[in-house]
């Protein structure tokens, strides 16, 4: 395999010497050059931990919008073994040198093109915003349940991380992760929620926010023995929630079992004792003992059959309502 080229022993100290003076310069600008406009973007409060994997909403070494960039680009490239494409990346990399030291040095026209970078007004984030735009404004009549649902959920991973796909490929890590702040673009508040991975809990909260909006909807799914959960709509139920159903349903039909065969037992024995005192036999007892097991039984499927269903959450209405 070849060797990188910045990694040539002939050409590794040249190479990282300017990455390094361009991040320097670049730590020299003023923050209104390099940096988004606004708050840092928070964690969605009861609504998960904001970006996937991850328990902070950002890493914790905190650069400037301009600096990820800068670093993005060159991690990218990093991999690059040949001199004729190397030979052009060093050259854009000298043109971005001079062109921030001329907005050290206080060139105005220069540092205008620096602030529309970092707004969004060209550039990058504008192309993110512009798609971020056209990933949530979607027709409800043409689009479906699980249509929305996909859109959703890649509008929030490109907030987290705004870096293209193959950036993101080769550094998958949240260290580097470029995240779009707030004022830059914001979702409405009925789609301001991160969509689960696997099946939309948090979705019960929010059942009457998504009617008016075209958002996800939901519909509620009562099992054979009484279980009731979300669904939603036009989406495939997953395999897992599947199979515990089919469990939940399986215990659930075997202890009505017991429970109706023990009752015919109990008449049996009742019918039985009656036409044996007739005879002058005592032998009682066995109806007493039944009943008492079939007691237990009911008891036990009382006791389980609450625990498997949702009614300890005390949900009374259907949830789409």
């Amino acid at each position: 395999m070849a060797t990188p080229f910045w990694k040539l022993p002939a050409h590794r100290v040249p190479t990282l010497g300017l990455y390094r003076a361009i991040l320097k310069t670049c730590l020299q600008l003023p923050l209104q050059c390099v940096n988004q406009p606004g708050r840092r973007r928070q964690p969605i409060q009861g609504k998960g931990v904001g970006p996937p994997k991850s328990s902070e909403a950002y890493p914790a070494i905190r650069r400037s919008y301009l600096f990820a960039l800068i670093r993005d680009r060159f991690r990218y490239h990093r991999h690059c073994t040949s001199p004729r494409i190397t030979t052009g990346y060093l050259q854009e990399a000298e043109d971005v040198l001079v062109k921030l030291q001329k907005a050290r040095d206080g060139d105005e026209e220069v540092r205008r093109e620096l602030q529309d970078l970092v707004s969004g007004r060209r550039g990058r984030l504008k192309e993110v915003i512009d798609h971020l735009h056209d990933l949530i404004n979607w027709d409800p009549k043409r689009t479906t349940q699980r249509e929305r649902f996909t859109r959703l959920k890649r509008a929030q991973e490109q907030v987290w991380d705004v870096r293209p796909q193959s950036s993101i490929a080769l550094d998958p890590e949240t260290y580097y992760r470029i995240v779009l702040k707030p004022a830059l673009f914001q979702f409405p508040p009925e789609l301001d929620y991160y969509p689960p991975t696997k099946y939309p809990n948090q979705f019960k909260n929010q059942r009457g926010k998504f009617k008016q909006s075209g958002g996800v909807f939901l519909t509620e799914v009562t099992t054979a023995e009484g279980s009731r959960f979300p669904r939603i709509r036009g989406g495939t139920q997953p395999e897992w929630i599947s199979m515990m159903l089919k469990a939940r349903v399986g215990r659930s039909v075997h202890r009505v079992n017991e429970w109706k065969e023990l009752e015919d037992m109990k008449l049996m024995m009742t019918i039985e004792e009656r036409f044996l005192k007739t005879l002058g036999v005592k032998d009682l007892g066995y109806v007493k003992e039944i009943d008492k097991r079939l007691q237990e039984v009911k008891a036990d499927h009382a006791r389980r059959n609450k625990f498997d269903t949702n009614s300890r959450n005390g949900v009374k209405v259907p949830i789409d309502e």
